[in-house]
């Protein structure tokens, strides 16, 4: 017979292990909890759109959230520190969140909207697409990690990213590979910048080649005319920096000729070639938006640095030809503007300097005719305060047009945003 001793030794034992396992137990719920990507679903139901298209007299101004943002049926979208989160911009209230918790440091790189999902692209490689209307995750996708900024765009049901030398295509609703395309020898490193969607199964994918600096590679923008079914490249034309380009009219690349420095190409394009359908002498400025036939250059004529616009110069994309100019009045300039359904919207502000930092400025919300330049609308917006940077020309910039609303922010990226509807 064993020992009361021995009976209550045994009992400890069982006792100890039981309790290691709950322990364990609690531990493994804690890091399952932790690890779980956040859903807080849809609050309320889903906003409608202000109206179809560009507002056509924006009379005010309703929210003024910051941060990187995409407006998209009444709704503005954002990234946080490990993911995306919608707001209601009749509320101003979140509307939905997502979370990643199953990474150390989950942050989104760029992400990419349509009317009916959100796909954002993180740090660690990850591909994730939310459902617009729920905020739920729809599907996950593994691209390989890299050291720059990636980038994703949503176009025609497809959600387009970079892999090393080579762009990839994603069915934006449920994560099917759709096509791989190459991008040649010479550009390893491939920065997506913008995919748009043409007739005929075409995607023209415009991508910068070896942007990082390491190497000895030339650093180059590259437009690829791609087979939106299969992945076949079926032409490809070095550009400029993408980033000094503008799209107009769908099929339609306004852009410097690298190999003329001085001349401005309208680009065509189709299945069968990319071709010149007009071409405009730069004379010192710069392209700043294309759209509705026109193409609209700014500068400064006093010294044609660049870095303030006193001076908006409009061409007819068919023919080069100039149609109009709007100059700015004395002590204003204007940002950058942006044009669709037939209207050009930029603000025009007080022209700044370096010593006007936290000075608070006024700018009006112009609404033009493209065709004409004449005036249609203008909106007195807030004041807002310059922010402190060393960037002495940072403006006040149209950044997006969507459903009715006007969204408008400091060049910088770093202050305040307004959104301007009807």
């Amino acid at each position: 017979m064993p020992s009361r001793d021995d009976v209550q030794r045994a009992r400890g034992r069982v006792w100890g292990v039981f309790l290691a396992l709950v322990l364990l137990v609690i531990g493994g719920l804690v890091d399952w909890y932790e690890s779980r990507d956040v859903f807080t679903g849809a609050r309320g139901p889903f906003p409608a759109a202000f109206a179809a298209g560009a507002p056509i007299t924006p009379g005010q101004v309703i929210r003024r959230p910051g941060g990187e943002q995409t407006l998209v049926h009444g709704l503005s979208l954002r990234w946080t520190d490990s993911g995306m989160a919608a707001m209601n911009l009749r509320t101003g209230k979140e509307y939905w969140r997502y979370e990643r918790r199953d990474s150390n440091d989950p942050a989104v790189w760029s992400f990419g909207v349509s009317e009916r999902t959100v796909v954002a692209r993180f740090t660690d490689g990850k591909l994730v697409a939310i459902d617009l209307r729920t905020g739920r995750l729809l599907w996950q996708a593994e691209i390989r990690a890299g050291d720059r900024h990636r980038s994703v765009e949503l176009v025609d049901g497809q959600a387009v990213t970079e892999d090393p030398g080579a762009v990839r295509a994603f069915d934006e609703r449920d994560g099917r590979s759709l096509w791989t395309a190459h991008t040649p020898d010479s550009c390893p490193e491939v920065f997506l910048h913008s995919v748009h969607a043409l007739p005929g199964h075409l995607s023209a994918v415009h991508v910068m080649c070896n942007a990082s600096g390491r190497g000895d590679r030339d650093e180059f923008g590259l437009l690829l005319g791609v087979d939106n079914h299969t992945g076949k490249v079926l032409w490809r034309q070095r550009t400029v920096d993408p980033e000094q380009t503008a799209w107009g009219d769908g099929h339609t690349l306004v852009a410097a000729d690298p190999d003329r420095t001085q001349t401005v190409q309208s680009l065509d394009m189709n299945r069968q070639k990319i071709s010149s359908r007009a071409t405009l002498r730069r004379d010192g400025w710069d392209v700043v938006a294309a759209g509705s036939g026109t193409v609209l250059a700014g500068t400064d004529p006093k010294d044609g640095s660049g870095d303030h616009d006193t001076l908006l110069r409009a061409y007819d994309t068919r023919d080069g030809r100039s149609s109009w100019q709007l100059r700015a009045p004395t002590g204003q300039e204007y940002g950058f503007p942006k044009i669709a359904d037939g209207r050009v919207y930029v603000v025009r502000q007080p022209f700044l300097t370096e010593g006007d930092t936290g000075r608070r400025i006024h700018g009006d919300l112009l609404a033009l005719d493209a065709d004409t330049g004449r005036l249609l609308h203008t909106l007195r917006l807030p004041s807002m305060t310059r922010p402190d940077d060393y960037d002495y020309f940072v403006k006040l910039d149209v950044v997006d047009i969507a459903d009715g609303a006007v969204s408008i922010g400091w060049r910088d990226g770093e202050g305040g945003l307004l959104i301007a509807t009807d």
